[in-house]
């Protein structure tokens, strides 16, 4: 038998709509919110794909696929300029170039499609970002990290 689900719809413009669950659940992640703001733990998305199909992905935080730390998701070519800016005049051309041809381009020529967005992390120890493309494979490795493209 199923809790009832204490929810809230909000409507933040004509294109965004979210759906607040406030059913009390434990965390069960090794994830810690800060003082004074949540961390996002998990995502779950529906793609619409080029032949009019939906896909759905979870997108879990809290695992070893190398996804920790993350910032940033970008998820349109407007998204993908305003990255490609910043890491030009933070870190260099190279990995704004890198970035770039992620977006364009699939990361295998066997691949159905183009990525459908982008993971950027927190740096570590002053270094570069890393920078991962997602859902433009067919078949994805277990708790394996892709490769940043930078």
């Amino acid at each position: 038998m199923s809790a009832l689900r204490k929810q809230k719809h909000l409507r933040i413009t004509d294109d965004i709509n979210l759906v607040y669950d406030f059913t009390e659940k434990p965390n069960r992640t090794n994830l810690k919110a800060h003082k004074d703001r949540a961390v996002v733990a998990k995502l779950r998305a529906d793609l619409v794909l080029p032949n009019n199909k939906i896909l759905t992905v979870d997108i879990n935080f809290d695992s070893t696929s190398g996804y920790h730390g993350n910032t940033m998701m970008i998820m349109d070519d407007f998204g993908v300029e305003m990255l490609v800016t910043a890491f030009a005049v933070k870190y260099g051309q190279e990995f704004a170039d890198n970035i770039q041809k992620a977006w364009n381009e699939k990361q295998e020529l066997s691949d159905p499609r183009k990525p459908t967005y982008m993971l950027v992390q927190k740096p570590v120890d002053d270094c570069v970002p890393k920078v991962f493309v997602g859902c433009g494979k067919e078949k994805h490795e277990e708790n394996i990290a892709p490769p940043s493209v930078t």
